[in-house]
């Protein structure tokens, strides 16, 4: 599971609301999680140790702050996925005026 920067997330982002989000699944094997971003809600800073897919079940677009100080706005497109290497550290805010929905599977193998 990706580490939750708490630390972090109060003195950069305290403003925000964390995003709703629930375990689907986790076995040996993986770690499937389902988020719904309200417009303006954050996942928090938290760094990935583990590759993941995101299923982008939406539209909407979600804007990813990095530890550099860079920015990259993603545009969601419904029933879209793709695969990210670990470590990546970031946080994910949603930009749009619309709920973003996505799945994250997390790859523990």
């Amino acid at each position: 599971m990706s580490t939750k920067l708490d630390k972090k997330t109060s003195d950069l982002a305290a403003e925000r609301k964390i995003a709703s989000h629930k375990i689907l699944l986790e076995n040996d094997e993986m770690i499937v999680t389902h988020w719904v971003f309200k417009p303006g809600e954050q996942t928090g800073w938290h760094l990935h140790e583990m590759d993941y897919m995101p299923i982008q079940l939406s539209e909407g677009k979600l804007m990813f702050e990095f530890p550099d100080g860079s920015t990259k706005e993603i545009d969601y497109v419904p029933r879209t996925a793709s695969i990210i290497k670990a470590p990546l550290e970031h946080n994910a805010i949603n930009t749009s005026d619309m709920d973003v929905i996505a799945l994250e599977i997390e790859f523990k193998k």
